[in-house]
């Protein structure tokens, strides 16, 4: 005939534990998940504070007075943590540029550990421009080198780069 009373509180009382239980784990999960993110944010925080790059030493390869380019190469150390030379960018005179192996040649390391060294090496033109080259990093911080090639004597036949200044930036 009908449902007794006893039935209908044992139906409602099983629906409201089952109901409860699902949303303990809703809020445990969300909890959980906002605790992680909240622990990776802090990993990646230090590691972007304790991140650091800058120039070591650089030297140049000139094939002559007759050719109108140059080969520069960058010898930069890591003074910070732990960075993976694989996921960088690099950014030369404002464009977007890949390791290609002719006009960007990046040392081949899958780890850059503290007090390391990485050796990038950029093709340019002889002319009396400042060039950049910025190095982001995967933390999101860059090292950002400007040069340009000097001409030592009157009729521009013999010159070198000289490095104009070096900045570390984190966005």
């Amino acid at each position: 005939m009908g449902f007794s009373v006893s039935a209908s509180f044992a139906v409602i009382l099983i629906a409201s534990i089952v109901a409860f239980g699902t949303l303990y784990l809703s809020l445990e999960n969300s909890y959980l998940s906002v605790a992680n993110s909240v622990e990776v944010y802090k990993e990646s925080f230090v590691k972007r504070q304790t991140s650091r790059l800058s120039l070591y030493s650089y030297s140049y390869t000139d094939p002559g007075s007759e050719s109108s380019i140059y080969s520069i190469t960058f010898n930069i150390t890591n003074n910070g943590s732990t960075l993976s030379p694989k996921y960088w960018n690099f950014i030369r005179d404002g464009r977007l540029k890949n390791p290609d192996g002719s006009t960007l040649i990046v040392e081949n390391k899958s780890f850059l550990l503290p007090g390391e060294h990485i050796s990038v090496t950029t093709t340019e033109i002889k002319d009396n421009d400042v060039h950049s080259l910025v190095i982001a990093t995967e933390t999101g911080c860059s090292l950002k080198i400007e040069w340009r090639w000097v001409w030592l004597d009157q009729n521009q036949t013999i010159g070198e780069p000289s490095i104009v200044g070096t900045s570390w930036y984190c966005n």
